[in-house]
């Protein structure tokens, strides 16, 4: 769905006709979940934030001011949402976090799902506010002014934690990558 489409469904949900929430439903859902997964590390957990970000969706969309603006203020709320489920969450263990890779690369090649499974696992070592600018940034498209408010955040926080986080994945990825092949891969970019 395009931002124009959005916006013409969101100015729909806020004159109250439920078919166009059922729309932006269809249109964010799969990604929501998948987002969510990603930060909480735990599918059926993912599906409740998820759940909880659109009811609050519903229940504020008279507040949203700008329709265009739907994915920045949808994407602030689903990560407001997951960061609460996160500290709620009791610690799990790493074979208790990996999430089933059907319900998170479902709309990725099948050939690429060794590697897919590789990087997730290095995304869940990162922290939960670095793994979230990670999963926004690469993985929703938005960018570090977008992400910024997003989190209500500076956009050099954001872009520290972008680095941060980028550097920790190559550093993660490049032992992997040794402990597999008995090689060290790793380059330093410069």
């Amino acid at each position: 769905m395009t931002k124009e489409e959005t916006a013409v469904q969101v100015k729909q949900m806020q004159a109250g006709n439920q078919e166009a929430f059922d729309a932006i439903f269809a249109a964010y859902q799969q990604k929501a979940v998948r987002t969510a997964a990603f930060i909480c590390g735990d599918t059926a957990l993912a599906e409740d934030v998820a759940q909880e970000a659109f009811v609050n969706c519903l229940l504020h969309i008279q507040e949203l001011q700008n329709p265009y603006g739907f994915a920045t203020w949808f994407f602030k709320i689903l990560t407001r949402c997951a960061w609460k489920a996160c500290k709620r969450q009791t610690a799990i263990s790493i074979e208790d976090a990996v999430l089933p890779i059907e319900s998170v690369w479902d709309s990725y090649p099948s050939e690429q799902r060794a590697e897919y499974e590789n990087l997730y696992a290095a995304i869940q070592t990162l922290s939960t506010k670095q793994r979230t600018v990670i999963i926004l940034y690469y993985f929703n498209d938005f960018s570090i002014k977008e992400i910024a408010q997003i989190l209500t955040a500076p956009q050099a926080t954001v872009k520290t934690r972008l680095f941060a986080a980028k550097h920790r994945l190559q550093k993660t990825l490049a032992e992997s990558t040794k402990n597999r092949e008995g090689a060290w891969q790793y380059e330093k970019q410069s």
